[in-house]
């Protein structure tokens, strides 16, 4: 029996056959991603947080703005840019002010391979964010400033020195796991009647990962903000807020990347953003 089909007996099972096929389609597997505080990581290990390890000759990426785009901004942004001039955060170059990205994982795409069939094989990845820049909108949802390095071969890495960055997360090793999401009892999509929410609430809880739900190729999420990821693009990490690893998005809040579906099938992350979602 497959798992779509075991997923729809036990929903039967519940008394919640008529909604079925709306949840299983709401319903996705995913693999979860535990992260466990560490000061001793190996060059090029899988973490979320800390600093990246990255080859020779790449640079950290770095967010700019022009001098005509600053001039536009509001009194208070001039006044914190100011700040963060003064405290070395925002270098001045010419033509454009610049900022570090504040850098929040490092994938080894080996450990992962096991996992599933979607990214590359091998290579690493590198997934950078600040979460107080705006990125832009896409698909109605807004998008915080980020950045992705890819490196599929394999090449010798360094420890990378952290420029001054908006904020630093403790480092944390990370392990996968091959785990199941079920949408929530309010999301939109499954217009369930509040009789069963008790029901639905004990089986979605009976699978639900528990905190933080850091997730590699994670299923979508429906909150205040909308649908996470937009139309057209795959949900390729979401990191939770981790107390652990001093990683705070905000109240019931995570980041999400997500590449367009092109890219992705080319294993290519151009078009990457990052959403900052919250309930």
């Amino acid at each position: 029996m497959t798992w779509h089909a075991r997923h729809r007996e036990h929903l039967k099972g519940l008394g919640l056959g008529a909604y079925a096929e709306k949840i299983i389609a709401r319903t996705h597997e995913e693999i979860w991603v535990t992260a466990t505080p560490s000061e001793s990581l190996a060059l090029g290990q899988s973490r979320i947080g800390g600093v990246p390890d990255l080859p020779d000759g790449v640079a950290w990426p770095r967010q700019r703005w022009t001098r005509a785009e600053v001039q536009a901004w509001p009194e208070y942004a001039c006044r914190d840019l100011d700040e963060a001039i003064a405290s070395g955060v925002v270098t001045t170059e010419p033509g454009h002010f610049a900022a570090a990205l504040p850098f929040v994982a490092q994938l080894d795409l080996r450990d992962v391979a096991p996992f599933q069939t979607v990214l590359p094989r091998n290579g690493h990845l590198w997934l950078f964010a600040d979460q107080t820049s705006d990125g832009g909108e896409v698909g109605g949802l807004f998008c915080v400033a980020s950045a992705w390095l890819f490196e599929p071969r394999s090449r010798p890495l360094r420890r990378a020195m952290p420029p001054p960055v908006p904020e630093q997360f403790a480092a944390g090793s990370i392990s996968f796991a091959h785990g199941t999401a079920m949408p929530d009892f309010h999301d939109e999509h499954l217009a369930l009647p509040d009789a069963y929410w008790h029901t639905y609430e004990s089986a979605r809880v009976a699978v639900q990962q528990p905190e933080p739900r850091h997730a590699l190729l994670p299923g979508p999420d429906s909150g205040a903000i909308g649908d996470v990821p937009p139309p057209g693009y795959t949900a390729l990490l979401r990191v939770d807020t981790d107390d652990a690893l001093d990683m705070n998005w905000g109240d019931a809040a995570w980041i999400t990347f997500a590449v367009p579906n092109a890219a992705l099938a080319e294993h290519r992350f151009d078009g990457l953003i990052a959403i900052r979602w919250y309930g």
